[in-house]
C-alpha cells in the first residue's frame, strides 16, 4: 500500500541543483509581480501565469520525466486545473516560501515539496515558520511571535472547522470536472486506435496529456489526504493545547470529509497506462479525535 512518503519519494525525484536553478530562474522575474485576485483564488490572468509559467512548467516537467503535454488544453481541462488549484495550495498566511514553491509545484516548474503534517497547525498557531527544521514548537512559537496572533483557542477550533467545511463544500465540482475529463481521455485514447496519418510526436503528445490530467486527479487526491492529516494534526494538538467544547462540532466535520474523500479516491479511475506516473493514495476511513477505552 502506498503511503504518502512512499508518494515523496517518487515523486520528489530531483536533481538539487537543477531544481535550485530553476527555483531562482523563475521566481526571481516574478517577485512582486503576483496577486490572487483572479477566479478560484488564482492569481490574476496574464502573460506570466498563462504564458510564462505553463511554457516554463512543461519544459522543466519533461527535463524530470513528468508527463507534461504541449498540446492545447480542452475548456475542461482548464477547468480542471482552475478547480485543483483550491487543493494544491496552501493557505494564503502559509509561509511565503512554502506558497511560492506549491505555486511553481502547480505549474511542474518545481516537483511537489514534501509532505508536512504540522503545516496548517503551525499556519493558523501563528508559527513557529521554520519548516521542518524546527517543526511544531510551542516554545519556539511563542519566541519567534510573543503577541500571538490570536484571541482565543475557540477561534483556532473554528477556522480548522471553517476549513474543512470549505474544503469539503468542492470537492463535488472537483469530481464532477475530473469524471469529465476521464470520459473525454477515453475518447482520445479509443481515436489513437483509429485515427490516421498520426506522427509519433502527435500520438506522444496525446499520451502525455491524458497521463497530465490523471496525475493532476491523483496529486488532488494525495492533497485531499495530505490536507486530511493535517486538520486532524491540528485538532489533535489543539485539545492537548486546550480542549474545548468547540473540537465536538470540528470533529463531526473532519469525519464527513474523510468519508468522502475515501469515495472519491476509492472511485477515481486512473488508465492503466498512466498508473506509473500517477499513483493514488490509500483510501482514507474517517476515526473519531480521540479513541476511548
Amino acid at each position: 500500500m502506498a503511503t504518502p512518503m512512499a508518494f515523496g519519494k517518487k515523486m520528489f525525484r530531483r536533481n538539487p541543483a537543477r531544481t535550485a536553478l530553476l527555483s531562482v530562474l523563475v521566481t526571481l522575474p516574478l517577485t512582486g509581480c503576483l496577486n490572487t485576485t483572479g477566479d478560484f483564488g488564482r492569481a490574476q490572468k496574464g502573460f506570466t501565469e498563462d504564458v510564462l509559467l505553463p511554457f516554463t512548467g512543461t519544459v522543466s516537467g519533461r527535463m524530470r520525466g513528468e508527463p507534461v503535454s504541449f498540446y492545447a488544453l480542452t475548456e475542461d481541462e482548464k477547468e480542471l486545473r482552475n478547480r485543483a488549484w483550491n487543493f494544491l495550495m496552501p493557505e494564503k498566511d502559509a509561509p511565503a516560501g512554502t506558497w511560492q514553491q506549491d505555486h511553481q509545484s502547480f505549474y511542474h516548474i518545481l516537483p511537489p515539496r514534501e509532505p508536512d503534517i504540522t503545516l496548517y497547525h503551525r499556519t493558523i498557531m501563528g508559527g513557529p515558520q521554520f519548516g521542518t527544521l524546527v517543526g511544531d514548537s510551542p516554545i519556539a512559537r511563542r519566541v519567534s511571535n510573543p503577541a500571538g496572533s490570536f484571541t482565543s483557542l475557540v477561534s483556532r477550533y473554528n477556522r480548522v472547522r471553517d476549513r474543512v467545511m470549505a474544503d469539503h463544500a468542492l470537492i463535488p465540482y472537483f469530481k464532477l470536472i475530473a469524471n469529465q475529463v476521464t470520459q473525454a481521455d477515453h475518447v482520445r485514447a479509443k481515436s489513437l486506435e483509429h485515427v490516421g496519418n498520426l506522427t509519433e510526436e502527435q500520438r506522444s503528445e496525446a499520451q502525455a496529456r491524458m497521463c497530465e490530467n490523471a496525475l493532476i486527479i491523483a496529486r488532488v487526491n494525495w492533497a485531499f489526504f495530505d490536507k486530511a492529516e493535517q486538520y486532524r494534526y491540528s485538532l489533535e494538538h489543539l485539545m492537548v493545547e486546550g480542549p474545548e467544547r468547540e473540537a465536538i462540532p470540528a470533529e463531526r466535520t473532519l469525519m464527513a470529509y474523510e468519508n468522502d474523500i475515501g469515495k472519491f479516491t476509492r472511485d477515481t479511475h486512473i488508465p492503466s497506462s498512466c498508473m506509473r506516473d500517477a499513483e493514488m493514495p490509500p483510501v482514507l476511513t474517517p476515526r473519531p479525535l480521540v479513541r476511548k477505552g
